[in-house]
């Protein structure tokens, strides 16, 4: 009997446990800093390492490490530095660039699990319906990512949305990479000249169990 797929922690998983380190060691400073409300980023940024894992055991794949370290980075970026370390006030174009690289990640994500979805139920799609899912995942998730952000400043009253125009353009810095990434794809299915999403679009697949 072959044994089933049982996903661990590996070296795979270093990025989750190097980012999850970050977030002790910090909230142990800030609390010998007698800092409290600084210290609830850390402490609620740990379980925003777990998705990555428990992906992997829901969906029986094993989630490539570069996309492990791209998720890793946005959380480091994105809560921690802008929010922990207050970059979001010190530095205003902060934000757009971390809603600008979340476009690449989550587009990333995205042809990776594309890429499982058609091999694990033998489809083939033309190139440009491929595209089309991408963009519109990447652009589904940049709507709710601000329709989250309306409803955080309505209900504690902080201002994530400073107004349209800021909106407008974290959306469009969101879902821009989408379109590239989308275009790199279908270039990519006709020319195969993209390394890196051939490496996405093809992870080894776990074995079915078999008796």
């Amino acid at each position: 009997m072959k044994r089933g797929f049982t996903p661990y922690l590996t070296n795979r998983h270093l990025p989750m446990m190097a980012t999850a380190l970050v977030m002790v060691v910090s909230g142990i400073v800030v609390l010998v800093g007698d800092e409290m409300p600084r210290f609830f980023v850390p402490l609620l940024l740990l379980p925003a390492l777990l998705p990555p894992i428990i992906v992997e055991k829901w969906a029986r794949i094993r989630i490539p490490t570069s996309i492990q370290w791209q998720y890793a980075v946005l959380l480091l970026a994105g809560p921690y530095v802008g929010e922990h370390w207050q970059m979001y006030h010190l530095w205003d174009p902060w934000d757009k660039w971390v809603h600008f690289y979340s476009g690449f990640f989550i587009a990333f994500a995205i042809v990776f699990a594309l890429g499982v979805t058609l091999r694990r139920y033998q489809l083939i799609l033309p190139p440009w319906v491929e595209a089309v899912i991408l963009i519109s995942v990447k652009s589904s998730v940049a709507l709710f990512w601000e329709v989250a952000e309306f409803i955080w400043d309505g209900i504690f009253g902080t201002s994530a949305q400073d107004d349209n125009f800021d909106t407008m353009t974290d959306m469009i810095l969101g879902t821009t990479p989408g379109f590239l990434i989308a275009a790199a794809l279908i270039i990519h299915r006709t020319r195969r000249p993209f390394g890196y999403l051939d490496s996405l679009l093809n992870v080894p697949l776990p074995q079915r169990r078999q008796l």
